[in-house]
C-alpha cells in the first residue's frame, strides 16, 4: 500500500526545536526550525507556504505533546500566511508570529499583525537591523530579534541603542559562546538563541568530581562484554539512588506488573538486561549533569544517541553497531555538561578509540555522523544534504530517523523517573 500524501510530507521534514533563554538561564520558549522547500534535494515540496505551514504544524503538535505547554512557541510566517489568517490555527497564549525582515510593512499587514496581537499572539520582527520598514513594525511588536552573527560590536551597540525605549523584548540570535552573552546582558538583552547550550562551555581550572568519575565508570562496566543477570545487579545495587528509582519506576501503573518488584534481580529479569541497560544510561547521565543545567541538554543527548541508534538500524550496510551509536551520540555533549573539554574526559568515556576520534576529527566516518545530528539540530539543509551524500545514507532514511527519534525522546524523558531528595 503507498501511503497517503499527508504521511510522505510528514517524513521528508526535520522538525527541529531551539530553545530560547532568558536572563536566569531558564527556557523562555522554543523556536521551531524547518526547510523551505527549494531545494528538491533537500524537500519534496516546492511551496514556501505549505513548507512553512505544514512543518512548523507538525513541530507544533510534537513540541505540544512532549514539552511543557506553557512556553512560547517561535514560528517565521511568510506575509502571504500572515494576510490569510494562518496564525488563527495556533493558540494565542504560546504563540509568537515571527516577521520576516523581507516583508515590506504595508497598511494591510500591519493591520492584520495588529488584528493578531488583540487576539492575544505575540509579535516579533525578524532579523532586526533597524532598517526604515522595520521600524514602522516598532509600535506593533513585542519582540526585536537581532541576529548578531558576523556583526561587529559597533553595529551591535547601534542596533540596540537605536531600541532604547522600546517596550518589546530584545532577543540575541546566534548567541554561540559565554563572552558574547555576558556582553549582550548590559545592552539590554533579554532574551537568547544560539548554539551556545549545544557547544562546549569549557571553565579553566575545574576537575572531574569523584562522583563523576563513579558514573563513568558505572557506564564502563555497562559496556564488558561478558554482562550478565549477576553483573548487572551489583552494578545497580552499588548505587542506592540508581536502585530506588528503579524500583519506583517498576512498580508504577505505567508498567502494570500484577506483583510488587521488590528485589533488582527480579526487576532484571522481568523487563531484561537490554532494556535495563538503556535504563542505566539515561539515568547515569542525568546524573552526571550539573544542577543548573538546562533539562534541554539532556533531551538533546537522548536525541543524539537515539538518531544514531536509528539510521545504524536503517542503514544495515555499514554494519555499525546501533548500541554504540546510541552511546557515541548521548555522550557526545558530555563535555557541554560537565564544563570540561573533551580531550581531558576521554579516558574515562566507554568507547572504542576509532569511535572517540568522532568527537575530534570531523573528516572521520563517526565524526560526519556527529556533524549530520548537528546540522539537524540546526534545521541546517545545506549540509544536511552534503553530509547524507558523503556518509552515503539516504535523506529520506534520515528524516525517518529525525522523527522518530523525536517522538521516542520525549516519550522517554516524561516517563524517566527524577532525582529527588530520598536518592
Amino acid at each position: 500500500m503507498m501511503p497517503d500524501k499527508d504521511e510522505q510530507l510528514f517524513e521528508n521534514f526535520y522538525v527541529a526545536r531551539q530553545p530560547i533563554f532568558d536572563n536566569s538561564g531558564a527556557i523562555w520558549g522554543y523556536e521551531l526550525l524547518y526547510r523551505n522547500g527549494q531545494n528538491q534535494q533537500v524537500a519534496s515540496i516546492t511551496n514556501q507556504d505549505l513548507a512553512t505551514l505544514s512543518v512548523a504544524t507538525c513541530g507544533f503538535a510534537l513540541s505540544q505533546s512532549y514539552s511543557d505547554q506553557t512556553k512560547k512557541i517561535c514560528i517565521n510566517f511568510t506575509e502571504n500566511l500572515i494576510l490569510q489568517g494562518a496564525p488563527n490555527g495556533l493558540p494565542p497564549t504560546v504563540t509568537v508570529i515571527e516577521v520576516l525582515e523581507d516583508i515590506k510593512p504595508t497598511q494591510e499587514l500591519s493591520d492584520k499583525l495588529l488584528e493578531l496581537k488583540q487576539a492575544g499572539y505575540l509579535i516579533a520582527i525578524d532579523d532586526y537591523v533597524g532598517g526604515y520598514n522595520q521600524k514602522k513594525l516598532l509600535s506593533i511588536a513585542d519582540i526585536v530579534k537581532v541576529d548578531i552573527l558576523s556583526k561587529t560590536t559597533q553595529e551591535i551597540d547601534e542596533i540596540f541603542l537605536g531600541l532604547e525605549g522600546i517596550k518589546a523584548l530584545k532577543l540575541a540570535e546566534k548567541v554561540d559562546n559565554r563572552e558574547t552573552l555576558e556582553y549582550l546582558r548590559p545592552l539590554g538583552c533579554n532574551l537568547y538563541q544560539g548554539y551556545f547550550f549545544a557547544k562546549p562551555v569549557n571553565l579553566r581550572g575545574r576537575r572531574l568530581k569523584s562522583i563523576e568519575i563513579s558514573k563513568l565508570r558505572i557506564l564502563k562496566d555497562l559496556e564488558a562484554p561478558e554482562l550478565n543477570e549477576d553483573s548487572i545487579n551489583k552494578i545497580i545495587m552499588s548505587d542506592p539512588g540508581i536502585t530506588y528509582r528503579l524500583l519506583r519506576m517498576l512498580n508504577s501503573a505505567a508498567f502494570g506488573f500484577s506483583v510488587k518488584i521488590t528485589s533488582v534481580i527480579h526487576a532484571i529479569r522481568l523487563i531484561g538486561i537490554f532494556r535495563v541497560k538503556y535504563w542505566l544510561r539515561m539515568v547515569v547521565l542525568s546524573d552526571i549533569m550539573e544542577k543548573n543545567k538546562t533539562s534541554e541538554l539532556y533531551i538533546m543527548a537522548l536525541n543524539r544517541g537515539r538518531l544514531l541508534e536509528e539510521l545504524a538500524q536503517i542503514d544495515q550496510k555499514k554494519s555499525f553497531n546501533p548500541d554504540t551509536m546510541f552511546l557515541f551520540g548521548m555522550l557526545s555533549l558530555l563535555d557541554v555538561m560537565l564544563e570540561i573539554p573533551m580531550n581531558e574526559i576521554i579516558d574515562q568515556v566507554p568507547l572504542q578509540d576509532e569511535l572517540k576520534s568522532g568527537y575530534f576529527d570531523p573528516q572521520s566516518i563517526f565524526g560526519k555522523y556527529l556533524q549530520l545530528v548537528i546540522a539537524i539540530e540546526n534545521a541546517d539543509s545545506v549540509s544536511i544534504n552534503k553530509l547524507c551524500q558523503e556518509i552515503g545514507v539516504g535523506q529520506r532514511n534520515v528524516a525517518l530517523a529525525s522523527n522518530r527519534s523525536t517522538a521516542w525522546t520525549n516519550a522517554m524523558y516524561n516517563n524517566l523517573p527524577r532525582k529527588n531528595n530520598k536518592d
